[in-house]
Protein backbone atom coordinates (compact mmCIF):
# COMPACT_ATOMS: atom_id res chain seq x y z
CA UNK A 1 0.00 0.00 0.00
CA UNK A 2 2.76 2.28 0.93
CA UNK A 3 4.98 1.99 -2.03
CA UNK A 4 1.27 2.28 -4.40
CA UNK A 5 0.82 5.33 -2.70
CA UNK A 6 3.98 6.71 -3.17
CA UNK A 7 4.35 6.10 -6.91
CA UNK A 8 0.83 6.75 -7.48
CA UNK A 9 0.25 3.32 -8.82
CA UNK A 10 -1.61 -0.12 -8.12
CA UNK A 11 1.32 -2.87 -7.27
CA UNK A 12 0.77 -6.38 -7.27
CA UNK A 13 2.63 -9.63 -7.19
CA UNK A 14 3.45 -10.44 -10.72
CA UNK A 15 6.03 -13.12 -12.61
CA UNK A 16 7.07 -10.90 -15.72
CA UNK A 17 7.97 -12.91 -18.91
CA UNK A 18 11.20 -14.35 -19.53
CA UNK A 19 12.24 -13.59 -15.75
CA UNK A 20 12.23 -16.92 -13.51
CA UNK A 21 11.05 -15.13 -10.54
CA UNK A 22 7.61 -13.49 -8.72
CA UNK A 23 7.83 -9.79 -7.83
CA UNK A 24 6.05 -8.95 -4.84
CA UNK A 25 5.22 -5.05 -6.18
CA UNK A 26 4.22 -4.33 -10.51
CA UNK A 27 2.60 -1.85 -12.01
CA UNK A 28 -0.50 -3.48 -14.30
CA UNK A 29 1.78 -2.13 -17.39
CA UNK A 30 5.21 -3.43 -15.90
CA UNK A 31 6.16 -0.14 -16.06
CA UNK A 32 7.34 -0.32 -12.42
CA UNK A 33 8.83 -3.43 -10.31
CA UNK A 34 9.97 -3.74 -7.36
CA UNK A 35 10.73 -6.14 -4.75
CA UNK A 36 10.02 -6.00 -0.67
CA UNK A 37 12.82 -7.80 1.83
CA UNK A 38 12.96 -7.99 6.03
CA UNK A 39 15.88 -8.76 6.91
CA UNK A 40 17.90 -8.12 9.86
CA UNK A 41 21.56 -8.19 10.90
CA UNK A 42 23.22 -11.63 12.20
CA UNK A 43 21.90 -11.54 15.80
CA UNK A 44 20.71 -7.86 15.91
CA UNK A 45 24.49 -6.63 15.58
CA UNK A 46 26.63 -8.51 12.59
CA UNK A 47 26.59 -7.88 8.96
CA UNK A 48 24.58 -10.44 6.75
CA UNK A 49 26.82 -11.53 4.39
CA UNK A 50 24.15 -14.31 3.44
CA UNK A 51 21.32 -11.32 2.90
CA UNK A 52 24.24 -9.15 1.59
CA UNK A 53 24.43 -11.90 -1.38
CA UNK A 54 20.58 -11.83 -1.88
CA UNK A 55 20.39 -7.80 -1.91
CA UNK A 56 22.99 -8.67 -4.71
CA UNK A 57 20.87 -11.33 -6.58
CA UNK A 58 17.61 -8.86 -6.72
CA UNK A 59 19.51 -5.83 -7.92
CA UNK A 60 21.08 -7.97 -10.37
CA UNK A 61 17.46 -9.35 -11.52
CA UNK A 62 16.36 -5.74 -11.47
CA UNK A 63 18.49 -4.13 -13.61
CA UNK A 64 18.06 -6.76 -16.69
CA UNK A 65 14.82 -5.82 -16.62
CA UNK A 66 13.27 -2.53 -18.67
CA UNK A 67 11.32 -1.12 -16.63
CA UNK A 68 10.84 2.45 -16.36
CA UNK A 69 11.01 2.47 -12.33
CA UNK A 70 12.88 -0.61 -10.23
CA UNK A 71 13.32 -0.72 -6.90
CA UNK A 72 14.15 -2.45 -3.52
CA UNK A 73 11.65 -1.53 -0.04
CA UNK A 74 13.28 -2.91 2.98
CA UNK A 75 11.97 -3.40 6.64
CA UNK A 76 12.83 -4.39 9.92
CA UNK A 77 16.53 -3.17 10.48
CA UNK A 78 17.60 -0.08 8.09
CA UNK A 79 21.30 -0.72 8.73
CA UNK A 80 20.73 -3.87 6.65
CA UNK A 81 20.72 -1.94 3.31
CA UNK A 82 22.51 0.88 4.42
CA UNK A 83 25.29 -0.90 4.66
CA UNK A 84 24.75 -2.57 1.30
CA UNK A 85 25.14 0.37 0.14
CA UNK A 86 28.11 1.61 2.05
CA UNK A 87 29.86 -1.38 0.95
CA UNK A 88 28.19 -1.85 -3.07
CA UNK A 89 25.82 0.90 -3.96
CA UNK A 90 28.49 2.64 -6.37
CA UNK A 91 27.63 -0.20 -8.71
CA UNK A 92 24.08 0.03 -8.84
CA UNK A 93 22.40 1.50 -11.79
CA UNK A 94 18.90 2.67 -12.08
CA UNK A 95 17.35 0.68 -8.84
CA UNK A 96 16.18 2.90 -5.82
CA UNK A 97 16.58 1.70 -2.48
CA UNK A 98 13.82 2.87 0.34
CA UNK A 99 13.59 1.93 3.82
CA UNK A 100 9.83 1.57 5.54
CA UNK A 101 10.02 1.52 8.82
CA UNK A 102 7.02 0.30 11.67
CA UNK A 103 5.16 3.19 11.84
CA UNK A 104 4.99 3.68 8.43
CA UNK A 105 7.40 6.41 7.03
CA UNK A 106 8.78 5.63 3.90
CA UNK A 107 12.49 6.92 3.23
CA UNK A 108 14.35 6.68 0.32
CA UNK A 109 18.29 5.24 0.88
CA UNK A 110 19.97 6.44 -2.26
CA UNK A 111 20.04 8.67 -5.66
Amino acid sequence: EVMSRCFGLTLGHARLPGVPKDFDLVSIDGSTIGDAKYFTLVAGERLPPAKFSVIAEHVWLLEKIPAKRRFLVFGNQRDVPVQWLKRYGHMVQGIEFYFLSDDGELERLNG
